[in-house]
């Protein structure tokens, strides 16, 4: 699905995680666009006020609560859609949990949210996404991975382990779509300004979310409108991260000999950054905002 901007009037959109950071910065992009949003979360207070905001604003948007660990609700959802439009132009498999804790550590709850969230939902989502996008001869998919799905990061081995399985379930299904009008990316960001790394803050495990400045939520927006407007088995943002990223882990050997220094930098961020923010008013922010199932992005 090679598009301009221009051609991304009237598609249908579907968005999961539409109430976190990245969801809500992909919904406003894609309605300055003219598109119809369908805007999904698990989350109906956060989803219904961005829903009203752009529907204020005169975009045309669908609001559906929606579990994409549960393959029943997708159904219902693609359904819903279809009768609806009659479409689906573009799926953006965007919903997304994080835990971070030490490897022994983590309740299997935790394991299992992230798994049933991350890479269950995302497989889900494509299945039921292709089998109409086939019929109907076109339609894109992207799934959100993360650089954490390439580089390795204590504490937080779950989460990366998903957003790895993402992006080779992406790349595996892209190798049988290769002779398909209907296309799949995935787009690997690195830490995102988000109610997620908030969260990662509240976590000396998470350290490694911190070693870098984090991307604004709009950046990450833009790389995943990029993945719909080319075909392309990945877009990395930003691209020079990404692409040392890859390259560093052709050789893990010197990672893993860095990886000690790595962490007193990630450490001396977070640390810089809890001083920044007033520990109490965090806390409270976060016990409210993450108190639901999921920590969303």
């Amino acid at each position: 699905m090679n598009k301009n901007a221009a051609q991304l009037e009237d598609l249908v959109v579907i968005v999961t995680g539409a109430a976190g950071g990245i969801g809500r910065a992909v919904a406003r992009l894609f309605a300055s666009s003219g598109a119809f949003l369908v805007l999904t979360d698990i989350h109906r207070r956060g989803l219904e006020s961005l829903g009203n905001s752009l529907r204020t604003e005169g975009h045309r948007v669908m609001t559906v609560v929606h579990d994409v660990s549960d393959p029943g609700s997708w159904q219902a959802l693609v359904d819903r859609v279809m009768e609806t439009f009659g479409r689906v132009d573009v799926l953006i498999n965007n919903a997304g949990v994080v835990q971070p804790g030490l490897a022994e550590d983590l309740p299997l709850d935790k394991v299992h949210q992230q798994v049933s969230v991350n890479l269950l939902g995302t497989i889900h989502g494509c299945q039921a996404a292709l089998r109409v996008m086939k019929a109907q001869g076109f339609g894109q998919i992207v799934n959100v991975a993360s650089l954490g799905g390439i580089v390795p990061m204590p504490g937080e081995a779950v989460y990366c382990a998903t957003k790895n399985a993402i992006r080779g379930y992406t790349f595996s299904v892209y190798a049988e779509l290769l002779d398909s009008p209907v296309g799949i990316t995935a787009v690997c960001p690195d830490s995102v300004e988000t109610p997620q790394l908030d969260y990662e803050l509240l976590h000396d495990e998470a350290l490694l979310s911190f070693i870098g400045e984090p991307l604004e939520a709009g950046q990450v927006a833009r790389g995943i409108l990029k993945a719909v407007l080319r075909d392309s088995p990945e877009v990395l943002i930003p691209r020079g991260m990404g692409i040392a990223a890859r390259t560093g882990m052709a050789f893990p050997r010197i990672f893993f000999i860095l990886c000690p220094w790595l962490k007193r930098i990630g450490g001396a961020a977070m640390r810089k950054r809890r001083e920044e923010v007033k520990e109490n008013d965090l806390c409270h922010t976060n016990r409210n905002e993450f108190s639901d199932l999921e920590k969303i992005r």
